[in-house]
């Protein structure tokens, strides 16, 4: 089984949290693959931050190491099927979040 990161649990791992460290090396490193938006995200952060070069290269050492999932048909069209489907319920989502949710279902 492949584990597609959430953007929260890579800042995690590149903030060194012990947990998730330990965690993802019980699941394999080989295990684990990244999205386009967490990738997106990453790259805010950093920018966003007081610390611009430093984070810019701790989050490139980082996507460097990782499979990158592309967004494709597939997953944008479950990203419309989930967010109607929340809607019509009353539940919302971050856009960024349902959309790494929608990648994640359709790659299994």
């Amino acid at each position: 089984m492949t584990y597609l990161l959430d953007t929260d649990t890579c800042i995690y791992w590149i903030k060194d949290i012990n947990s998730v460290r330990t965690k993802v090396r019980e699941i394999g490193w080989e295990q684990i693959s990244i999205c386009t938006i967490t990738v997106a995200e990453l790259y805010f952060g950093a920018y966003n931050s007081q610390r611009v070069v430093e984070n810019l290269t701790r989050a490139e050492d980082f996507i460097q190491n990782l499979p990158v999932v592309a967004l494709n048909d597939s997953a944008l069209r479950k990203y419309g099927e989930l967010k109607a489907e929340l809607r019509r319920i009353g539940q919302t989502i971050a856009e960024f979040d349902l959309l790494i949710a929608s990648v994640a279902l359709v790659e299994n």
